[in-house]
Order: C-alpha cells, then sequence, then structure tokens
C-alpha cells in the first residue's frame, strides 16, 4: 500500500447502539403520529402548525361598584388559578354556569384581599406580528358576575 492509498477499515457498531437508535427513531416517529409533545421529541407541532399574523393574548379584570377596573395577573395568584389560561381560548363555549364559577374563582383572592369585585371582565387582545401592523384592538369576549 502507498501513501496515497487509504485503508479501508469497516466500522464496527455494537448491536446496543443498533438497538438504541432503533428505539429512539420509534419512539420520534411514534410522539409524532400520536401528536404527543413529549421532551425531547416536541417539535413537531412547533413547526408543523400553521401560524397566523395575528397573536390572541387575553387581560382579566375585576370591577368594583363605582365600574373601576383592576387588572387580575393570574401569574400573581396561587398556583392553582396560573393553568388557568388554558380556559380562555374557549371560554365562550363553556356553559354559563362553569364560565361564572370561572369568574368567581378569579375575583377569589381579590375579595380575600379585601376589594369588592362585582363583575369580571374578559379581554381579547390581538395584535399583528409584523413591524407595521395596526395598534392592538381590545374586545371585551366576556362578562361574569361575580358572586359575593
Amino acid at each position: 500500500m502507498g501513501p496515497s492509498e487509504v485503508a479501508a477499515v469497516p466500522a464496527s457498531v455494537s448491536a446496543r447502539t443498533r438497538r438504541a437508535v432503533h428505539v429512539f427513531l420509534l419512539l420520534f416517529a411514534l410522539t409524532g403520529l400520536a401528536h404527543l409533545e413529549l421532551f425531547p421529541f416536541s417539535g413537531f407541532r412547533l413547526f408543523s402548525e400553521l401560524r397566523s399574523d395575528e397573536r390572541v393574548s387575553w387581560q382579566i379584570f375585576a370591577v368594583d361598584a363605582d365600574g373601576e377596573e383592576s387588572p387580575i395577573r393570574l401569574s400573581e395568584l396561587p398556583v392553582a388559578y396560573r393553568n388557568s389560561t388554558k380556559l380562555l381560548p374557549g371560554f365562550a363555549d363553556r356553559p354559563a354556569g362553569e364560565r361564572d364559577a370561572i369568574c368567581d374563582a378569579w375575583a377569589g383572592p381579590a375579595r380575600a384581599a379585601g376589594r369588592e369585585v362585582v363583575e369580571v371582565r374578559v379581554y381579547e387582545i390581538v395584535r399583528g406580528v409584523h413591524p407595521d401592523a395596526p395598534p392592538p384592538e381590545r374586545r371585551l369576549a366576556h362578562t361574569c358576575g361575580a358572586s359575593p
């Protein structure tokens, strides 16, 4: 063999490594087909969903007897309230009694702090993602009375 020739050495991959790669690829495919968002296989939804040029967010306000609004910040409430943002996108489709119970729960900490709450307002905020987009649009999505 001369200086310009390279000896071909077969790559040896253990059976254990092959099995690990096969299991990984199988899990990768199964989580994608089953629409499961399991770490580290959570990239399917991130890149496969259609995205619009608008973003929707929500604001929740407690209203006193004078009509003055004060924000209800779910991130500042006890931990049990923090994931209730997942209830907001389908809020209007819920039965009226369930919506009122949710509003009463959001108003509870404000009442416990001594504030009067006669109503809870949920606003939908729609904003464009482009730099030249118009200002955000704020729409009253739902109002519910909070029982004392």
